[in-house]
């Protein structure tokens, strides 16, 4: 009996070292889902934290992570679906999202992103439009207040930003070849083809289908190289950025408001982020003490006549 006994808890721990064997394999798969920076050409930049990097291949995405692509760089990012991302030179791009695909907010800038499957949840925000790509392979190109979309293959949704008072506009649908164009504050545009214009300034990589590279960053994880910590002109625009972005950024960069030249910028431009103000200044939001009353002094009472003083 006793013999079964310990014959069945082996069979039962085995089974438990089984599954656990089993899952790690499984939890490495999991931890590996991030994108992976996978070509370089020129320089760029992350930052992580409060902190600036050099950019490198290899390098996976963290969440908040600012991409900053030089006036003369170019980046790759390859996912774990087989989908890849192209930044053009100039890029400004925040990942928003931990996630295998990505919700990301982007300023300036040239992606292309191909090998999108049906069913991923790829999304791009930007102050003129969002991008919602939902398969096939989008371009798309922000700068200075206007945006263009070119949905070389498959379908891609285009929203833009609601109008305070009016109702929130219905997803614009593109097809496979259709070209759309947009100003702030004015009415967009959807053309059959993309302009010649348009096509001309892309970069040349975004002319040809982008190379797979992630095999050989599978198993290696490139860690960046530390620089100095974000002065506030080089984070400014993700401060002033729409408040569904920049609010949640406060506490990532609140530990610099100790810094003299950070804080004095913050100081500067409270307009465009106003909540900042009971950080910087916590003294005028502190509740005020009631006024007090002064106590009133007695008077001696009147002495009666005839008594004795």
């Amino acid at each position: 009996m006793l013999w079964t006994l310990s014959e069945h808890h082996f069979r039962q721990a085995g089974r438990r070292w089984l599954f656990a064997l089993l899952a790690c394999p499984l939890v490495a798969v999991a931890a590996d889902q991030r994108a992976t920076v996978t070509l370089l050409e020129g320089p760029g930049t992350i930052v992580r934290g409060v902190t600036r990097y050099a950019l490198a291949e290899g390098v996976r995405l963290q969440a908040g992570d600012i991409i900053e692509m030089s006036d003369k760089g170019l980046a790759q990012i390859e996912f774990a679906d087989g989908a890849a991302l192209a930044l053009g030179a100039g890029t400004r791009m925040l990942t928003r999202e931990k996630s295998a695909n990505g919700d990301y907010y982007v300023t300036q800038g040239e992606l292309k992103l191909a090998g999108v499957k049906q069913g991923s949840n790829y999304r791009f925000m930007t102050p003129v439009f969002t991008l919602q790509p939902v398969e096939g392979i989008v371009v798309l190109v922000v700068a200075k207040g206007e945006g263009s979309v070119f949905t070389e293959s498959g379908e891609a949704r285009v929203t833009e930003p609601t109008v305070k008072g009016a109702p929130a506009p219905a997803p614009l649908r593109m097809k496979s070849g259709e070209f759309y164009t947009r100003k702030a504050d004015q009415k967009s545009a959807v053309a059959p083809r993309p302009s010649q214009a348009f096509i001309g300034a892309l970069p040349r990589i975004f002319l040809d289908p982008l190379p797979t590279r992630i095999a050989r960053y599978k198993d290696r994880e490139v860690q960046p190289k530390r620089g100095d910590d974000a002065t506030y002109a080089e984070v400014e625009t993700w401060l002033k950025a729409p408040p569904e972005i920049r609010r949640p950024l406060i506490p990532r960069f609140r530990p610099r408001i100790h810094d003299p030249e950070f804080r004095s910028g913050l100081v500067a431009n409270l307009k465009s982020h106003p909540e900042w103000d009971p950080i910087l200044f916590p003294e005028k939001y502190k509740p005020k003490e009631p006024p007090t009353t002064p106590t009133a002094r007695s008077e001696p009472a009147p002495a009666k006549p005839g008594a004795t003083q």
